[in-house]
């Protein structure tokens, strides 16, 4: 009995001085343990100190390949960073939306609203260089030169290259939404004499939806109300909702629901060739009321308008 009593002790004793050593290891590896930790914070802090961010340009680049491989064709820029023009009032916006349904027979154009010679008092100035004799190649230079060089240089490239599929070899229309709609944006050459004649003209609701005047979103989405960017083919005359009109096809993926989306070129109350802010309409190009005729007689017959952002891609 005393020598397993004995035993009992001694085991005791060795459990008690293992556990003895056993938390001192364990205070020794926790100072160890802390003295890592420091060592790597230190090396966490230079890691952080080696990482360089990302470049402003790099972020944009893939902002912009976004946007131009949207599925739907969408477009949306930032406000110009510049204060909004002074104008003297504000029109109203279009309320009343046109529908294309295909086959349905529109009245036609009187053609009394049609001039023969819509720009009779424009100045000769030509500056004019004839490439073949079916394929016209203009640089065009107008009074006061409003078209924005790089717009203009887009348009006359896509209207050499196409030209066999545009039938008005006279006139061209050149839109830039990036100015404000108090101003003259909307712009049609005359190729053989090189004039410009600028005019106003809206944009969509859907491009403006703050209402400030400048256009920022452009969509070929159907009841999207917004204006769409590029190439356009000019196509019937008829009267309809909006009075004298003329359908446009769009050419470009970013358009091609315009036929669709009875996106036209149409008469208005909304704009207006004075300094005033123009109304928005449901994505038409509508003009003031004694320019449609102008445009109607000049871009009729499968004329090329393009609708591009001056300094930018579109």
């Amino acid at each position: 009995m005393k020598i397993i009593a004995a035993a009992l002790i001694l085991l005791l004793g060795s459990s008690v001085l293992l556990q003895a050593r056993s938390i001192e290891n364990m205070r020794v590896s926790a100072q160890n343990l802390r003295v890592d930790t420091g060592s790597l914070k230190k090396k966490a802090a230079a890691d952080r100190a080696e990482i360089k961010p990302v470049p402003v340009l790099v972020q944009l680049i893939v902002n912009f390949f976004k946007l131009l491989f949207a599925p739907n064709g969408d477009i949306e820029i930032s406000n110009p960073n510049t204060s909004l023009p002074q104008y003297d009032s504000v029109l109203e916006d279009d309320t009343e939306e046109e529908t294309y349904v295909e086959g349905q027979t529109y009245d036609p154009v009187a053609p009394a609203d049609i001039p023969e010679d819509p720009f009779p008092q424009e100045p000769p100035q030509v500056v004019y260089q004839p490439q073949h004799q079916e394929q016209p190649r203009a640089e065009i230079t107008g009074p006061g030169g409003g078209i924005p060089s790089d717009l203009k240089r887009k348009a006359m490239d896509y209207f050499n290259s196409n030209s066999g599929r545009i039938q008005n070899k006279r006139y061209l229309g050149v839109v830039d939404f990036s100015k404000h709609s108090s101003q003259d944006r909307f712009w049609i050459l005359d190729l053989q004499s090189g004039a410009e004649h600028a005019m106003h003209v809206a944009h969509g609701t859907g491009s403006d939806p703050d209402g400030d005047g400048y256009a920022t979103r452009f969509s070929n989405v159907p009841n999207s109300k917004a204006s769409s960017l590029g190439f356009y083919l000019t196509g019937d005359l008829y009267t309809g909702k909006h009075g004298k009109s003329m359908r446009l096809h769009g050419l470009s993926s970013t358009n091609s629901n315009a036929l669709a989306r009875a996106v036209v070129m149409h008469d208005s109350n909304y704009v207006s060739e004075g300094n005033v802010r123009a109304g928005r309409s449901f994505g038409c190009l509508a003009l003031a009321n004694n320019e449609i005729g102008k445009a109607l007689a000049s871009l009729r017959g499968g004329a090329l308008i393009y609708a591009g952002l001056s300094n930018s891609d579109f």
